[in-house]
């Protein structure tokens, strides 16, 4: 499939935001992104405009988009409907996933566990990584379009790093203990398990969240 300009801008900007690259309330022009990313203003401004379609950032024609701050409130709302819509996909899944899909999952939850204790950022974000594919699989596994594209919309928040670096290993060795959970439901194919297995993972991390001030 080929990927055009503004798709490529708007993967690019989105990791970044994500990722706390581009801070909250930065700013973003599409003259200085057009020379940044060797593009023209058009596709610069189509990513700009999937962005805040996206609720990432707020876009101004002509003027360029600022980047919109979450607040903790925000991030805790943000679990709570991926409990709802990964719950259901680990449920499809169990009955629906591939062999290899299942060896894959094995495999990213042992490269996880070498990264659970890591307090640098390049660790933290590699982590990160393995656990966005971890679910990203799951999902897919449901093989529904629906399912694919609602938690795509609000799987992940900014600066999610953030939020669990001061207590994140303690945090994320727990994590992959119930990945372990997950995989053994999948495994089994029993569709309430997977299902409960999932909004339990899910709901430890808003949990987690809960636990900071509510201007975190």
């Amino acid at each position: 499939m080929t990927v055009t300009g503004g798709q490529a801008a708007y993967a690019n900007l989105r990791a970044r935001i994500l990722s706390g690259e581009l801070p909250a309330n930065a700013t973003l022009r599409e003259t200085a992104l057009a020379q940044e990313l060797g593009l023209s203003r058009t596709p610069i401004r189509e990513a700009l405009r999937r962005l805040d379609e996206a609720g990432l950032v707020e876009f101004i024609p002509n003027r360029g988009a600022t980047v919109i701050p979450w607040t903790a409130e925000q991030v805790r709302e943000t679990y709570f409907l991926r409990a709802a819509l990964e719950s259901r996909a680990a449920g499809l899944a169990a009955a629906r996933i591939e062999p290899g899909d299942l060896d894959r999952l094995g495999a990213l939850i042992g490269l996880m566990e070498e990264f659970v204790r890591r307090t640098d950022d390049p660790g933290i974000d590699r982590r990160g990584e393995l656990n966005a594919e971890f679910h990203r699989i799951i999902v897919a596994a449901s093989r529904s379009k629906q399912l694919v594209g609602l938690t795509a919309s609000v799987g992940r928040v900014p600066m999610m790093s953030h939020f669990f670096r001061r207590d994140g290993a303690a945090f994320r060795a727990g994590s992959n203990h119930q990945h372990r959970d997950i995989l053994t439901a999948l495994r089994s194919g029993d569709v309430v398990w997977a299902e409960v297995a999932m909004r339990s993972h899910i709901l430890a991390a808003r949990n987690a969240v809960s636990a900071l001030p509510a201007d975190a």
